[in-house]
C-alpha cells in the first residue's frame, strides 16, 4: 500500500489533475453558493434560453448593451448540455462555464511544457495561474469571457504545435474560429500577442526563425477571419471596437484606417528587425543573480503598494473608484506574486522559448499603457490584468527560483559541493544551507498559493463597487413578476444585476439610466427619472430591491456605484411606492439571510397630489 501511494505521488499526471481540480473548484465556488453569479448573467441567460427555444445560434437581443448575441459559443455549449442532461438552464449554466475556466489551466500546463520542456516549471506555473485572483474571479462567471480564456489557451497551444508540425493547422483553425466566436476582446489580445511573439523572437536572433513563413501565413489568415467576422456578423463590434477603440492625441481613426495601419505595422516590424540586425544591436546576456532578483522583487512590491496607497485617497481614472485600505491587505499575495514575476523576467533570455513568453507579456503591457494614456473607452486598462496573469505565472516561478532556490550556491566559492537530497543526512555547512533554503522555498510556494486562493473573492468584496450574487429570493421575485405583471407595459427599475435578469424574461428596464431613485430621498428629486424624461425608457412601473442593494451596493453600470442609506431606502415604505411582493429566507436564529422586494409605483397618487412637475 505504501509503495502504491509512493508511486501515485511521483506520477506527474496525478499532480496535473490535482492542479486542474483546484482550478475548477476555486472557479466554481460562486456557482454552488449562489443561485446564479454575475452582474451580466441575465444577458447570457436570456440569450441561452433563446438558443434553446429557437434552436438557432444567432438570436436578436434588445436589452442593455450590444453585440452579445454575436458571440454564441457559451450559449451553444450550454444549450447542448441542457439538451443532453435535461437540466434547467438556470441550474446548469452557472456551473458549466467555470469548468471551462478551470480547464484553461490544464491547457496552460501543456502549453508551458511544450514551450519549456520541463514538467516542474509547467506544473508550478499552472498552480500559480490556478489561484491567481484576477484569473480565478473572471473565469468563475458564466460569460463569453470565460470561454474566450479557454480557447485562447487552446489556440496558443495549438499554434506552438503547428509551428512544429503543419498538420496542426486544422485543429488550430477550428480553435481560432471558436475563439473568435467566443469573445472579441480575448481575440484581440490573442492576435496582438502573436504579433509581439514573432517580433521579439526574430528581433533577438541574427536569423529568421524556422517557422517564420508559417507564422506570417497563420496571422494573416487569422486576422483576416477575425476582421471579416466583425465586419459581416458582429457589426456593432466592428463599429465600436474599430471606430471608437483607437485614437492618438485626440484623433480617432476610422475602421478603414485602423485596418491599413494594422497590416502596415505588421509588415513594418520585419523592416525594424532587419535594421536591428544590420546595426548588430544585440544585448549581451548575463545571468541574473539572487541579489538582483531580490532587488527587483522588493522595488516592484514597494512601487505597487505605494500606487495603491495613493489610490486609497484619489479615484483611479479608468474605473472611477478608490481602494479601501483593507483591499490592499487582500491584494498583498497577488502583489508579491507580481513582484516575483518581475524578478523572473530576465530569466526569459536563458530558457527555451523565453522570447515567446516575453512577447506574450509585452503585448499585453503595451496594450495596457495604450489604453491608459489614451483613456480608451474600449481598450480598458483593468481588463488587461486577468490576461497578464498567465505569463506572470511563468515568470513568478523563475523569480522564486532565482531568489530562493539556487541550490548550487555558485555565488559562494567556499561551498563547492553540488549534489543534494532534501531527506539525506546533512553533514556539511553547504548542505545545511541548501536544505534550509529549499524548505523556505517550499513554504513560500505553499503560502503564495494558499493566500492567493483565499483572497480571491474577499478582495473583490472589499472593493465594494459591485456585488454579483444572485439569490433564490431574487429569482423567485422575477418568477412572480412573470406571472403577475405585463411584460409589454411594465418598466422595471433595479440594479444592473437584477435588471438584466428582468430583461432576460421579457421586461423593459431603465437600461441603467436611473440612479437618483436609489440615493435621493425627496420625490421631487427623482420624479423626472420615474417618468423617463430625457431617458431611453418610458414611465417606470415597478422597482425591484434586494438585500445586496440595501446592505452593500447598487451597481448601476460600469464605474457608477451607489450606496443606499436608511432614508433613501425607507422612502419605499410610503407612497407613491406600494409593496406588492416580498420573499425572505431566515436562518436558524430568525435573522434574514436574503430577501427581495417588488414595489409598484402609484401614478394615480402622484397625479392626484400634483407632485408631478
Amino acid at each position: 500500500m505504501k509503495q502504491k501511494r509512493h508511486k501515485v505521488l511521483h506520477n506527474w499526471l496525478f499532480w496535473v489533475f490535482l492542479v486542474t481540480f483546484i482550478a475548477i473548484f476555486l472557479r466554481s465556488i460562486p456557482a454552488w453558493t449562489n443561485t446564479a453569479w454575475g452582474c451580466d448573467f441575465g444577458i447570457y441567460y436570456g440569450l441561452t434560453n433563446s438558443v434553446v427555444e429557437q434552436k438557432e445560434l444567432f438570436n436578436p437581443y434588445n436589452g442593455w448593451g450590444g453585440s452579445y448575441q454575436y458571440f454564441p459559443v457559451l450559449y451553444g455549449v450550454t444549450a447542448v448540455a441542457h439538451w443532453i442532461s435535461g437540466l434547467d438552464v438556470l441550474y446548469i449554466m452557472p456551473k458549466l462555464a467555470p469548468i471551462f475556466g478551470g480547464l484553461s489551466i490544464l491547457i496552460f500546463y501543456f502549453l508551458v511544457y511544450e514551450l519549456i520542456g520541463n514538467k516542474k516549471v509547467a506544473l508550478l506555473s499552472s498552480l500559480f495561474l490556478a489561484v491567481m485572483p484576477f484569473h480565478v474571479y473572471q473565469t468563475s462567471h458564466a460569460s463569453p469571457l470565460t470561454m474566450g480564456h479557454f480557447f485562447l489557451m487552446l489556440s496558443l497551444y495549438l499554434f506552438v504545435k503547428y509551428r512544429k508540425n503543419t498538420k496542426y493547422i486544422f485543429p488550430l483553425a477550428a480553435s481560432t474560429v471558436l475563439l473568435t466566436m467566443s469573445h472579441h476582446l480575448t481575440t484581440y489580445f490573442y492576435i496582438i500577442a502573436l504579433i509581439f511573439i514573432i517580433f521579439i523572437e526574430n528581433a533577438s536572433k541574427k536569423e529568421w526563425t524556422p517557422s517564420i513563413k508559417k507564422d506570417v501565413f497563420y496571422i494573416l489568415c487569422a486576422s483576416g477571419f477575425v476582421f471579416s467576422y466583425w465586419m459581416v456578423i458582429a457589426k456593432p463590434v466592428f463599429a465600436g471596437f474599430m471606430n471608437i477603440g483607437y485614437s492618438l492625441g485626440g484623433i480617432r481613426f476610422g475602421s478603414s484606417a485602423i485596418l491599413i495601419l494594422f497590416y502596415l505595422g505588421f509588415f513594418s516590424m520585419f523592416g525594424v528587425i532587419y535594421l536591428k540586425r544590420r546595426l548588430s544591436f544585440f544585448i549581451e546576456k548575463k545571468e541574473p543573480t539572487s541579489k538582483s532578483c531580490f532587488v527587483k522583487f522588493t522595488v516592484t512590491v514597494l512601487i505597487i503598494l505605494a500606487a495603491m496607497s495613493v489610490f486609497t485617497i484619489i479615484k483611479m481614472p479608468w474605473t472611477n473608484f478608490s481602494f479601501p485600505p483593507i483591499s490592499i491587505l487582500y491584494a498583498l499575495p497577488l502583489v508579491i506574486m507580481i513582484g516575483f514575476g518581475v524578478a523572473g523576467f530576465r530569466f526569459m533570455r536563458f530558457i527555451p522559448n523565453g522570447c515567446f513568453i516575453k512577447g506574450w507579456l509585452l503585448a499585453l503591457i503595451f496594450s495596457f499603457f495604450y489604453g491608459l494614456f489614451t483613456n480608451s473607452e474600449i481598450i480598458l486598462p483593468d481588463r488587461h490584468i486577468e490576461y497578464l496573469m498567465a505569463p506572470v505565472s511563468i515568470l513568478a516561478f523563475y523569480g522564486l527560483k532565482g531568489i530562493f532556490s539556487n541550490v548550487s550556491f555558485d555565488s559562494l566559492p567556499w561551498l563547492n559541493e553540488r549534489s543534494f537530497h532534501p531527506f539525506s543526512y546533512i553533514q556539511s555547512k553547504k548542505q545545511r544551507l541548501i536544505h534550509k533554503r529549499q524548505i523556505f522555498y517550499i513554504v513560500i510556494v505553499l503560502a503564495l498559493v494558499t493566500t492567493n486562493a483565499i483572497s480571491t473573492y474577499p478582495s473583490f468584496v472589499a472593493l465594494n463597487v459591485s456585488d454579483e450574487e444572485i439569490s433564490q429570493e431574487d429569482m423567485s421575485a422575477i418568477e412572480w413578476m412573470k406571472t403577475h405583471l405585463d411584460t409589454n407595459t411594465s418598466v422595471i427599475a433595479s440594479d444592473h444585476r437584477l435588471a438584466r435578469i428582468a430583461e432576460a424574461v421579457g421586461f423593459n428596464t431603465t437600461l441603467d439610466e436611473a440612479s437618483n431613485i436609489w440615493e435621493k430621498e425627496n420625490l421631487t428629486d427623482y420624479i423626472a427619472e420615474l417618468d423617463g424624461i430625457g431617458k431611453n425608457y418610458s414611465r417606470i412601473t415597478h422597482v425591484v430591491i434586494d438585500d445586496i442593494m440595501r446592505e452593500h451596493v447598487v451597481h448601476v453600470h460600469y464605474g457608477n456605484s451607489i450606496y443606499m442609506i436608511n432614508a433613501s431606502y425607507d422612502k419605499f415604505s410610503s407612497q407613491p411606492f406600494e409593496l406588492v411582493y416580498r420573499n425572505v429566507t431566515l436562518n436558524n436564529e430568525g435573522f434574514e439571510v436574503h430577501w427581495a422586494e417588488v414595489y409598484e409605483i402609484n401614478w394615480v397618487y402622484i397625479n392626484e397630489k400634483s407632485l408631478y412637475l
